[in-house]
């Protein structure tokens, strides 16, 4: 996959306790998202998106503390997009930043 570029059309983070545990980047002109782990909480991260009320889909990083991982997606051009980044809990409830909406590429 190619790199993507050095500022992406937008971003929705996941905070804690005024900390923040997870992000997620979004790219409309190449449909690359990058979800990163910014908390060294040993819980790993993922992201969620939805297209057009299509179902939603989830990207999985279990890289670890102040990793991330880059996945690319082919999208039809002018769609809705909502995306958003949430932390794993394994014995509660995951913990989900709010929806942020975007338009594909």
């Amino acid at each position: 996959m190619a790199m993507a570029p050095a500022s992406a059309t937008g971003n929705a983070s996941v905070y804690t306790n005024g900390t923040e545990r997870g992000r997620v980047n979004y790219w409309s002109g190449t449909d690359d998202f990058r979800v990163s782990d910014t908390s060294c909480d040993g819980r790993s991260v993922y992201t969620e998106y939805q297209r057009a009320q299509g179902s939603t889909v989830r990207l999985h990083h279990r890289g670890g503390c102040g990793t991330h991982v880059d996945f690319h997606r082919a999208f039809a051009g002018g769609q809705t997009i909502k995306y958003r980044v949430c932390v794993d809990v394994p014995v509660a409830r995951d913990i989900c930043g709010p929806w942020k909406r975007d338009t594909t590429g």
